[in-house]
């Protein structure tokens, strides 16, 4: 990757990467007046080129606030390219560079407040996250229920909240296109092996997610809550996906929905599952998800796909339709 190669050679320089690692520890905006306090770095010249070297490289971001009648230029970290894959080879080559911070995870909302989540005013926004290829090719199936789950959505906005039609704003795009839509509210349609927004969040919460993938890009789905492993080797973790509903990371007043398997079958039963509970509150009945049965303060839950000869057909690298799921945490 052409980028990767520019990056790596610029960091190359020791001084550079402690500009940079320096930045990252402090994960917030920064002066430049700051970074020279922290920094053995006596020219302002200097560090103002690495600054701006590192702005073109998308490392970090620069952005001008208005103080009295001046402006102050302040430096963050590029949350976008320091979780992805591009950024942990760096992290791997250079070992002085600074990890990117893990997230809190505070849970804003919780099933209870699905869908209304979704709404801010009078208008409803979400942005559908399919995967497009990270460690392999994402599966046509992935969207099976998608467009029934954005019909039912608008359905219930429009006659349960009243929200006119043209306000109801349901989109969607490939993972490599959400780098401008990573600021709204999300519906992430598979594992970090398919979705390298599912990767990103992986990386950006680690072990602060209970339930989460054992690493960014695979398919083992971990729940720290049981200490059970659920493996894509075995018959139970062929079938099992995750269901969550996640505060967005790169903006907590906005959430992300989690529909993720293993397999193929278990990002099925994830999103049938999400189908049901939007056409049991446009029927005014009961929601089909709730938080974790164990600790109700968690809205994610394990889910596994239930058909006939599902295990068989899996084994055999088809890719069945699933019948129903049932929730195992």
């Amino acid at each position: 990757m052409e980028n990767l190669k520019e990056i790596r050679t610029y960091l190359s320089d020791s001084t550079r990467r402690m500009v940079l690692s320096q930045i990252i520890s402090l994960s917030k905006a920064v002066s430049a007046s700051e970074l020279l306090d922290k920094l053995p770095i006596s020219n302002r010249s200097t560090l103002y080129n690495i600054l701006d070297r590192l702005t073109d490289l998308k490392l970090v971001k620069r952005q001008e606030v208005k103080f009295g009648g001046s402006d102050r230029v302040f430096y963050s970290p590029n949350h976008d390219l320091i979780s992805s894959d591009l950024f942990r080879e760096l992290l791997q080559e250079f070992s002085d560079l600074e990890k990117p911070p893990i997230m809190n995870l505070d849970y804003k909302y919780t099933w209870k407040d699905f869908p209304d989540c979704f709404i801010m005013g009078d208008t409803l926004c979400l942005t559908i996250v399919f995967g497009s290829w990270m460690t392999e090719a994402a599966s046509t199936i992935d969207a099976l229920y998608v467009p029934e789950i954005s019909q039912m959505l608008t359905y219930w906005a429009n006659k349960n909240k009243k929200i006119p039609i043209e306000n109801i704003i349901i989109d969607s795009v490939l993972d490599y296109q959400a780098i401008h839509k990573k600021n709204e509210n999300m519906l992430v349609i598979g594992s970090g092996a398919v979705n390298r927004i599912t990767s990103e969040i992986m990386t950006l919460y680690e072990d602060n997610i209970p339930i989460k993938f054992l690493t960014p890009s695979s398919k083992n789905i971990h729940s720290s809550l049981s200490d059970i492993t659920y493996s894509e080797e075995s018959p139970v973790g062929l079938l099992t996906g995750i269901i969550a509903l996640l505060p967005n990371p790169w903006d907590k007043s906005k959430v992300i929905i989690l529909c993720a398997g293993s397999k193929n079958v278990g990002t099925q039963a994830a999103l049938k599952a999400l189908l049901d509970n939007v056409k049991s509150l446009v029927e005014m009945k009961n929601p089909t998800i709730q938080n974790h049965s164990k600790y109700p303060e968690i809205p994610i839950r394990i889910i596994r796909a239930v058909g006939e000869d599902l295990l068989t057909k899996m084994i055999q690298q088809k890719s069945p339709k699933i019948q129903e799921y049932d929730f195992i945490e």
